[in-house]
């Protein structure tokens, strides 16, 4: 019987995620407590992606705190959007 490897194990992890995700999705209960899910599992993801299949631990230490600085701040930006979605189109709209 084949083991898993690491690499295959964290790949369903990830799966597992998506899953998740689409499976909430499909619950039609959008609110607070459904953003945070989703937040959260954008995080996770984010960063084992980020931990697992980018070599991230050879690279400069700026460009590691860059890219986890992302998958924090992309988490953050679905909160706001959910949370203050019309103060976000005022300042990101041009006219």
């Amino acid at each position: 019987m084949n083991r898993l490897g690491h690499a295959e194990k964290i790949w369903l992890l990830l799966l597992a995620l998506t899953l998740a995700g689409a499976w909430l999705a499909e619950t039609g209960h959008a609110g607070w407590p459904l953003t945070f899910v989703v937040a959260g599992l954008i995080a996770i993801k984010g960063r084992l992606v980020i931990d697992h299949y980018m070599a991230i631990t050879t690279a400069h230490p700026r460009i590691r705190r860059i890219l986890h600085g992302f998958v924090t701040l992309v988490p953050l930006m679905v909160i706001f959007s959910h949370g203050w979605g019309d103060v976000l189109r005022r300042i990101t709209t041009l006219h």
